[in-house]
């Protein structure tokens, strides 16, 4: 069984909007709230963002991608242990769940800052001008920090003898520290942040990032020999 939990926070450097799904009387695109009315970014998001990024990585490191997790065709029919993508044993599939479960990400503070409301007009991609009809206000959130935290339970792992963290946590922390932006609006430049890792424990054993960074080329080179020893 291996077991990690890595606790973070999320720094914003600029507005973010992440949507409630809901309008008000003024504002057509309210932020979502927790019960201290502090904007949030829902465990879900994190998850589908961070597993974007692990499905990026195993591509350039010349590892099998994961499957589509909404499909509904065979390819993620496996058992769990005849998985053969990272992301896949990390996230799971459609047909097969893993236990890696992401916390919101939420403020312990109060907000320097009240949320801003931004008048937009929605444009059509075809014409490239402006839709008649459209004009629309979004909330947004200004600058802050988050904290979240991850806690994964795997077992069959492939762990070579060597390996203090085995590539799927290497590719999990990877991921974290690749995401540049969270929440809606990315498009427009909204949602700017950087991911600070606070804390690693893998199987009860405290590790650094540091640490962690320096052994990482070492790992990637034992990889690259295990996949051509196992033909894959």
């Amino acid at each position: 069984m291996h077991h990690i939990k890595v606790e973070m926070n999320i720094a914003f450097t600029g507005k973010w909007h992440s949507g409630s799904g809901e309008g008000g009387f003024f504002v057509d695109r309210l932020l979502r709230q927790d019960s201290h009315k502090r904007p949030y970014i829902p465990a879900s998001t994190l998850r589908g963002v961070l597993r974007e990024q692990c499905e990026k990585l195993t591509k350039v490191l010349g590892l099998q991608g994961g499957t589509d997790p909404h499909s509904i065709s065979s390819a993620g029919h496996y058992p769990f242990h005849k998985l053969q993508s990272p992301v896949d044993q990390l996230f799971g599939t459609k047909y097969c769940q893993s236990d890696l479960y992401f916390q919101d990400a939420k403020m312990d503070y109060e907000p320097f800052y009240p949320a801003m409301n931004i008048s937009r007009c929605s444009i059509s991609r075809a014409l490239r001008s402006a839709r008649q009809k459209h004009l629309f206000q979004t909330e947004y959130a200004n600058k802050a920090v988050l904290k979240t935290s991850i806690r994964g339970w795997h077992r069959d792992l492939t762990v070579l003898e060597q390996d203090f963290l085995p590539l799927h946590y290497i590719i999990l922390l990877l991921g974290l520290q690749s995401i540049e932006r969270l929440g809606g609006d990315k498009s427009t430049g909204k949602g700017n942040c950087q991911v600070n890792i606070l804390e690693i424990v893998y199987n009860q054993q405290v590790l650094t990032w540091d640490g962690i960074e320096n052994g990482i080329m070492e790992i990637l080179e034992l990889w690259d020999e295990y996949k051509e020893q196992e033909g894959l």
